[in-house]
């Protein structure tokens, strides 16, 4: 008997299943603590938005600038790349990551504050777009781009002034979108970037190709995309203005901030309304933007659309799992359970005590058993490490496995080294076929950046470097 859960999951005879490889399986074959990610789910989720949006916008061009921030791991890019999404990078890092991803340098854009003259020059070398934050960025690009005999490709990253909506954050209820986007350090103050444009069109060495904004996840209500779209060619209609009257955008990008659609998440605090499709979205952002570039005398015909998805492509694609490893019962004080198990809030970046579920979770090898008992579900670290308190559970026993459901977005990126752990790693999962993308860190790993003083040298016990790395096991 099956059970679908998702593109990716479901149960098959009382075991959670990622497409056709079953979890505990896994569980026992790499170990735990561990990220898994499905490719099948992944590019489904692509064709999702390249569809809904392509058949939206027949007049010109779209682009999924996936952003890499949400796994940036070289085997996902790849995949990606594989199957045609442009990338949005942010600072030299992800910009390499890219690179090492097999993005087109055309469908790689760099993106972000305080991008250093370093970045900027690297970005002109590949030939990649890159996206201004601050007005010294534009003399970077002109100086860059001088010295290498170049021109760059720029887009302006504007804050679309949303006065009339009066509408609250997803992500921090107690204030307004329009504060927040306005407050935010991300793009370049209203009251700079104007002056940028006169400055730019005269520059040699540099061609501003078009727009850019990024609001991000603050709400999924359809109104609030009209808005920010309204707003953003009201920006659009001021450079034009400030150029001379006679200038047009070649690409306009929307940024992310698009749910997914089980819109799980740990880092917005409001979620509990009905997420739009993709379709959804689609269609708002372009006739929006195809009404309002025209009721202006813009011809978007041939115009270049992207929209930068993180957490609506990646959030659903990935498990995390983790073994039960000591059942605890106290009955003389109070009643309660303890499950211990080998992940950590410092690999899933939550807080240390959930009364509520992070995230929808399972006991993969009892994954349609009665939840006939309640536990503490705790982590491994020195911290109060409540992952989970008070929760429904199977009866638990050690080596059970425990699945954390939507943990594809935001969460690898974000582990520590706390208590000198090694981070987990992941695997990829096609089918049947599972194999590792990121291995796990070893002890010789989290201790490689230190340095020890010579007047310190012969000091203690045995060098850094001494523990068996383990390497050997993933070559």
């Amino acid at each position: 008997m099956t059970e679908t859960l998702s593109r990716s999951l479901s149960i098959r005879d009382g075991r959670l299943f990622i497409e056709e490889c079953d979890v505990a399986e896994l569980a026992d074959r790499f170990g735990t603590p561990l990220f898994v990610v499905s490719e099948n789910h992944l590019v489904e989720n692509l064709r999702d938005y390249e569809e809904a949006f392509s058949k939206h916008w027949p007049e010109g061009e779209f682009r999924v600038m996936a952003a890499i921030k949400a796994n940036p791991n070289t085997a996902i890019r790849r995949i990606l790349t594989r199957e045609g999404a442009g990338c949005d990078t942010f600072g030299r890092g992800e910009l390499e990551l890219a690179l090492r991803g097999g993005v087109d340098p055309h469908d790689l854009a760099v993106n972000g504050s305080i991008k250093s003259r370093d970045v900027i020059a690297r970005a002109i070398e590949v030939g990649c777009h890159i996206i201004l934050d601050s007005p010294i960025e534009l003399d970077y690009c002109e100086e860059e781009a001088a010295r290498q005999g170049k021109t760059a490709q720029m887009l302006l990253r504007v804050k679309p002034w949303l006065g009339e909506l009066d509408m609250a954050s997803d992500f921090f209820p107690d204030r307004t979108i329009r504060d927040m986007t306005q407050t935010v350090k991300y793009g370049i103050p209203t009251s700079e970037m104007l002056p940028m444009v006169s400055k730019a069109i005269q520059l040699e060495h540099v061609d501003l190709v078009g727009v850019h904004m990024h609001a991000g996840r603050h709400s999924k209500r359809l109104e609030f995309w009209e808005a920010l779209v309204t707003a953003q060619v009201d920006m659009i209609d001021r450079i034009r203005t400030e150029a001379g009257g006679n200038w047009a955008p070649k690409i306009v990008s929307f940024g992310g901030g698009m749910a997914a659609i089980q819109d799980r998440e740990t880092r917005v605090a409001v979620t509990d309304y009905e997420s739009p499709q993709i379709e959804d979205y689609a269609r708002v952002i372009t006739e929006t933007f195809r009404r309002e570039m025209t009721s202006r005398g813009f011809d978007t015909a041939g115009m270049l659309i992207e929209v930068e998805p993180g957490r609506g492509l990646h959030n659903e694609t990935g498990i995390h799992l983790a073994k039960v490893h000591v059942i605890k019962h106290e009955t003389e004080n109070i009643d309660r359970v303890w499950a211990e198990t080998d992940t950590s809030e410092v690999f899933l970046s939550i807080g240390g005590l959930n009364v509520t579920p992070p995230f929808d979770y399972m006991i993969a090898n009892k994954a349609d058993a009665e939840m006939s008992e309640v536990a503490d579900i705790a982590g491994l670290t020195c911290n109060y490490e409540c992952l989970i308190e008070q929760t429904p559970v199977p009866h638990l026993e050690p080596g059970d496995v425990l699945t954390f459901l939507n943990t594809g977005s935001y969460i690898e990126p974000y582990t520590c080294n706390f208590n000198m752990l090694p981070r987990p790693g992941m695997v990829l999962v096609s089918g049947d076929r599972a194999e590792w993308i990121k291995r796990p860190e070893t002890l010789d790993e989290v201790f490689a950046r230190d340095v020890v003083p010579q007047h310190l040298e012969g000091i203690g016990g045995p060098p850094v470097g001494s523990p068996r790395s383990g390497k050997e096991k993933y070559d």
